[in-house]
Parts: structure tokens; C-alpha cells; sequence
């Protein structure tokens, strides 16, 4: 999985790209590596770092640096001939809600991983617990084993980030593969109680026969 620190991030857009776009107020959005999508629906699973559909908040631009200081107010925008230089750290928080629908989990500093945005994985890590596997364990294993990104915010004091899956469906198969697996291996070892009842449903749900 790739992984990315928006603390390390410089975009490079075309302005140009950007003025015509404003000047017919058509909705705009950029992935993390700098393509543009121009009033398309864009299904790509890449993650969004910025976002333009509302031009009623923008007064009246006439320039260049002007239109680029006005939508591009938390990006640090830097222009250079017909290039935009946009550093998002300082929209942050807004690439996250930018991504929310995209991403598989968000990884809190304080929390951690606390569920799975798939109902289907969900499922299964909800269950995986009674077994003694946490979300933690299943998203490093996910980080390692999947296709995707890891976009994050680590500035060795703080951290956060969330996770966007290329395949879900291939996501899934090898998470509960990882899982079975896993339970099998404590169920071998006595490493949980087998005549719990959060256990047995976990096992049921798993068809996992002891």
C-alpha cells in the first residue's frame, strides 16, 4: 500500500486549467497527484485534496494570484508561469471530509481504528474481536497485504490518516482469510475460551468447527 504524509505534499496544478474552469463556475477537484477533473463525476478511488463547486462565497477575481489566493486560501498557492504550487497541510481537515465516503477507516490519534466503513468488513472485525483480534491488528495487516493508500498527517508528535482500498472485494477475502487463520491458530494454542459465548457466535459466523 502506498503510503503518504500530507506534511510532505507539494501539487503542482495549470493555473490555466484552473481560470477557465472558474470562469464557466464548473466543478472542480484535484487528486492527490495533481489531475484534474473538470464537471465529471469522478469515480476514481484516488483520494481528493481539494474541491470547488460553490463560486457564490468568491467575489469577483480578476487576476491570477488573486483567484489562486481566494480558492486556494489553505494551500499555500505558489505561482510559477502557468504552474500552481499547492501545499494542502493546512487543509487538513478538509481533505478528510473530502474523503469520507472514499475511505475504508480513519485512523485516530487517541482511537486508533475504531470500525470499518464497509458493512461487510465490519462484520467481520466486530466479530474478530471476541476472538481477541483487534482493529489494529487487521487494519497493519490490510496496510501491508492490499492494494491502496495510506494518506496521513504524522509530524512525529501527532498522528492521523485514513485508507483508501484499490479492490474491496479482494479487501475482504484476504482480511477474513487473515482472520480464520488467526482464530484457528489461538483456538490450537488456547489462547481463547471456546466456551464463551461472544466466541462461539464468532465462530459461527466464521463456520469455523472446534
Amino acid at each position: 500500500m502506498k503510503e503518504i504524509n500530507i506534511k510532505d505534499l507539494n501539487i503542482k496544478v495549470n493555473i490555466i486549467e484552473i481560470l477557465n474552469a472558474v470562469s464557466q463556475k464548473k466543478k472542480i477537484e484535484i487528486e492527490i497527484d495533481g489531475k484534474l477533473h473538470l464537471d465529471d463525476n469522478n469515480e476514481s478511488n484516488n483520494p481528493i485534496i481539494f474541491k470547488l463547486d460553490d463560486y457564490e462565497k468568491f467575489p469577483s477575481i480578476l487576476d491570477t494570484n488573486s483567484l489562486a489566493n481566494n480558492i486556494f486560501k489553505n494551500y499555500k498557492p505558489s505561482i510559477n508561469g502557468s504552474i500552481c504550487s499547492l501545499i494542502p497541510l493546512g487543509a487538513w481537515q478538509e481533505i478528510i471530509f473530502l474523503n469520507q465516503t472514499k475511505m475504508l477507516y480513519f485512523d485516530h490519534q487517541t482511537d486508533g481504528v475504531e470500525l470499518f466503513e464497509n458493512k461487510e468488513l465490519e462484520n467481520l472485525g466486530w466479530n474478530a474481536v471476541a476472538c481477541d483480534i483487534s482493529y489494529r491488528e487487521i487494519s497493519d495487516f490490510i496496510e501491508s497485504n492490499c492494494n491502496g493508500v495510506l494518506v496521513y498527517y504524522d509530524n512525529e508528535v501527532q498522528f492521523n490518516g485514513f485508507v483508501i482500498v484499490d479492490d474491496i472485494e479482494d479487501t475482504k477475502i484476504k482480511v477474513k482469510d487473515f482472520i480464520i487463520k488467526n482464530i484457528k491458530e489461538k483456538i490450537e494454542e488456547e489462547l481463547i475460551d471456546i466456551e464463551a459465548d461472544d466466541v462461539i457466535e464468532a465462530l459461527e459466523f466464521f463456520e469455523i468447527k472446534v
